[in-house]
């Protein structure tokens, strides 16, 4: 993968000079939908038209079906987008290699959310408007997510958000039948770890740093709530803004608190710095983190620095997923390095997002999003999906340790599915 190492350097030069809108109402709401099956037949008919057959080399071929994806290209977080952008060339060459989706090839049209909000719904709006797109996926954050999701109902098009928070899983369960959460909530990993740090490590106090974007600040109540079941209060909650590159006040008061453990919610760039200047401070504890602390962008960003980092993620490279073990050693044959989250997920999406359009038989947006409720044990490479309800579609994640710059799988984190 092409490395971006501008912002490489600049988060080591901040290492060490740090010391370290409402729903709208759409105007087709009181026209007839059109059913499933005759948007089928429609949609097939139009197919035998335009498309025809796979050729002989069984590649796909006619018009591509578009999938919209919103990721960030620029900014803190662009390396989230390179991560998805590699992803998208493989699943692409993979997907029309083998035939294509209804005899067609697929293509994802990327735009950039900027890493905001504003510019994730920008994005969003931008690809819905294209009747073509079938599907959109949503960027790597519950916020971006949850942002996007008044724009899903207004154009009506199903879409896939790569966020864990339990508030964004309550969106997709209660509020929007066209918006899916895919990753495991976050309820269930942060309750792993917890367990692990408190039955297996014996720590008995700690500390809780956590950005205060809705995603992190979930997390540090899930933590919160997951010591209380063991009558453990932390010693000390300590928030910060997302951006935030000087740690030395928030670590001085978690230092004074005598806690034996630290526990870190925050995504990669923050998480990075956040490790780096703890360990400088001269704190050699346990450091306990939501999934960002073991994804190989903070690991490359911080170096040694996330040694004896334990972790509750949803993915890392070592996988022992057969079908994510494959895609991991295909990403670093090609792009000469580690396969992050960013692109495990992206790998995931678009292939749930085809499972559906190949069980409608068709790209109407209402018959893939009716689709999509009936997978309930499709195998990928992050974990296996039940997507029967919109939210906490993933059934696990992994339990790590992170030693010598490599995470190391302590366990495997299912849950079952819940169904009202």
């Amino acid at each position: 993968m092409k490395k971006v190492t501008a912002l490489l350097m600049a988060a080591l030069l901040v290492f060490s000079l740090a010391g370290c809108g409402q729903k709208e109402e759409a105007e087709s709401k009181g026209e007839e939908k059109k059913t499933t099956e005759a948007a089928k037949a429609e949609t097939e008919a139009a197919r035998e038209e335009t498309s025809g057959s796979p050729g002989e080399s069984g590649e796909a071929s006619g018009d591509p079906i578009k999938i919209g994806l919103t990721t960030v290209l620029t900014g803190d977080r662009s390396l989230e987008g390179q991560y998805a952008s590699n992803a998208v060339e493989l699943i692409e060459e993979e997907i029309n290699g083998a035939g294509g989706v209804l005899g067609r090839p697929v293509e994802v049209v990327i735009e950039d959310a900027l890493g905001t909000d504003v510019g994730a719904v920008n994005a969003y709006r931008k690809l819905a408007a294209d009747e073509d797109i079938v599907a959109i996926i949503g960027p790597d954050s519950s916020n971006d997510g949850m942002a996007q999701s008044p724009s899903a109902l207004e154009f009506e098009i199903l879409t896939t958000a790569q966020g864990s928070s339990p508030t964004l899983r309550d969106m997709c369960n209660n509020d929007n039948e066209w918006l899916f959460q895919l990753r495991a909530c976050d309820e269930t990993l942060c309750a792993a770890l917890i367990k692990y740090a408190v039955e297996d490590m014996g720590l008995e106090s700690f500390a809780i740093l956590h950005d205060t974007e809705t995603s992190s600040a979930d997390q540090a109540r899930l933590f919160t709530e997951a010591l209380a079941a063991y009558d453990i209060e932390p010693e000390v909650v300590v928030p910060f803004t997302t951006g935030t590159k000087d740690f030395s006040s928030q670590i001085a008061q978690v230092q004074n608190s005598g806690a034996e453990a630290i526990i870190g919610a925050a995504f990669q760039t923050e998480a990075a710095i956040l490790v780096t200047q703890i360990r400088s401070m001269g704190m050699d504890v346990p450091i306990l983190g939501s999934n960002a602390f073991a994804d190989p962008v903070t690991i490359q960003l911080a170096g040694d620095a996330t040694d004896d980092v334990y972790c509750a993620s949803a993915w890392v490279p070592n996988t022992p997923n057969p079908k994510g073990n494959a895609f991991a050693a295909k990403y670093q044959e090609t792009y000469g390095e580690e396969c992050g989250k960013a692109a495990a997920q992206i790998y995931d999406h678009v292939s749930i997002i085809c499972e559906a359009i190949e069980r409608a038989g068709s790209t109407d947006r209402a018959a893939v999003r009716d689709a999509m409720n009936t997978i309930d044990s499709y195998e990928g490479a992050i974990t296996t999906y039940d997507c029967r309800t919109n939210g906490d579609c993933g059934r696990g994640g992994l339990l790590v340790r992170v030693q010598d710059q490599k995470a190391e799988i302590i366990a495997q984190i299912t849950s079952e599915k819940v169904i009202d």
